[in-house]
């Protein structure tokens, strides 16, 4: 049962992310409608209603019937065709200019998923009603049927123009770089309320280092663990358990991917492995590959092939709002059950996060001076918001010394280097401002 959800879990994932997740659906859904007007049609009288409601929409012909019929059909395959196409093209777009992990972004947009799938809904309606008329005498025509299938093409015509607008907006890049960093932030907003669920931060025990390993089954990445039912089984097992692994990284097949504090049997180890078993695929449904995807924004725009420095130092910016929620939210890494069952896990600390990130965008902007220049902004505003916390000073301060040597290195323009200095002493300044005003406020406070 365990193994089984999470399948689904991980399928369910996969179909909101997919562009069909609303189409299939939709077109079943359309197909079933097309039983049931045929059904009302022939026993019912919904018709003669339809036709005393809007007389001048009542068609007395079935030529006429399957003219109009037939017209809808051919202008909704039209225009569905070339939907597709415009789709196809703009997220080759979005892949080539900006990074090919955006495209489940678009992909699983619903604003553009309804829209295909009411063009699709609405031929195969079509196409079951025209079907549904016959060629004797007595037939009497589907007006009620007609009546439907003509608003829904008319309704597909006026999407038609919303979709157009919706995906322009959507695939600018300011657009992309907002939506990526609000999912970030909202992903860490959520884990403040973390505490209320049952996670706590602590040191882990030093005996984590002396468990037995349980292997991993296949090879794959740590998603969303079960904690809760991790802990379950602790408490019914009478032992602890200890994930070495982050989220979001690859295990090979056969490595340990946890640690028990008993040895367990094979019938255990197979439940366990049901709440924390490795995932094929990677998801961006939590605040680290959004944070990535920001990063690889930056880096496309800067290579030689887009050159393209505004759009970089606006993922600076809005990096810069990812970090300092980060130093907001707790370092959670222990799930206390309320009967007693613990599980311990190893997270991304700030320190790795940071460092990687200014990894990657200190080797592709340390020749841009403007980039240099708003990655120094960025850390020195992160050091402002860092207050007291002095370990974050210490990271903090530890990458500006690196971008600083970097700079020095590649930057040899004397303006260029007097300009940058400039601002690193502004900067100071600011942050000793910032720090009186600290004080201040704490002396107060204490009076």
């Amino acid at each position: 049962m365990g193994h089984l959800y999470r399948t689904l879990q991980t399928l369910s994932k996969q179909a909101v992310r997919s562009v069909a997740f609303l189409p299939v659906p939709m077109i079943v859904t359309a197909v079933m409608l097309g039983f049931l007007f045929y059904w009302l049609e022939s026993n019912t009288a919904i018709s003669q209603w339809a036709a005393d409601a809007f007389p001048a929409l009542a068609i007395s012909s079935q030529d006429t019937a399957r003219t109009i019929l037939g017209m809808f059909i051919g202008g909704l395959i039209t225009l569905t065709v070339f939907t597709f196409t415009q789709i196809m093209s703009l997220l080759n777009q979005v892949a080539n200019s900006y990074s090919p992990r955006l495209l489940p972004k678009l992909t699983g947009d619903r604003a553009l998923q309804f829209v295909m799938g009411l063009n699709l809904a609405s031929i195969v309606l079509t196409i079951t009603v025209l079907l549904s008329i016959r060629s004797s005498e007595d037939y009497k025509i589907p007006n009620f049927s007609i009546l439907i299938c003509t608003i829904l093409g008319i309704t597909c015509l006026v999407l038609f123009v919303y979709f157009v607008t919706t995906i322009t907006r959507k695939i600018q890049v300011n657009s992309i770089i907002d939506a990526t960093a609000n999912d970030a932030l909202d992903s860490l907003r959520r884990q403040r309320s973390w505490n209320e669920k049952g996670y706590a931060e602590g040191s882990v025990p030093p005996e984590v280092q002396f468990w037995p390993g349980i292997p991993s089954p296949i090879g794959g990445y740590v998603g969303t663990v079960d904690h809760e039912r991790l802990a379950r089984l602790g408490t019914e097992y009478g032992t602890r358990f200890y994930i070495g692994i982050t989220k979001g990284q690859y295990v090979p097949r056969g490595l340990p991917l946890l640690q028990t504090e008993h040895r367990l049997g094979e019938e255990q180890i197979e439940k366990v492995m049901a709440a924390v078993s490795p995932i094929p695929d990677q998801f961006d449904d939590w605040y680290l590959p959004n944070l990535k995807q920001l990063t690889e924004i930056a880096l496309k725009a800067l290579s030689p092939g887009i050159n393209d420095p505004a759009t970089a130092l606006m993922v600076i910016d809005r990096q810069t709002e990812v970090l300092a929620e980060m130093m907001e939210v707790p370092l959670y890494n222990v799930f206390r059950s309320k009967d007693g069952g613990e599980v311990w896990f190893a997270r991304h600390g700030y320190r790795e996060v940071l460092a990687a990130l200014m990894q990657e965008m200190r080797c592709y902007g340390k020749q841009d001076p403007l980039v240099a220049r708003r990655l120094f902004q960025m850390l020195y505003h992160l050091l402002q918001l860092a207050g007291d916390r002095l370990s974050y000073h210490r990271y903090i301060r530890a990458e500006i010394a690196a971008l600083v040597a970097d700079v020095r290195d590649s930057i040899q323009n004397a303006t260029d280097r007097s300009i940058i200095a400039g601002d690193l002493r502004h900067h100071r300044r600011a942050l000793a401002i910032a720090r009186k005003v600290t004080v201040l406020q704490q002396v107060e406070t204490t009076a």
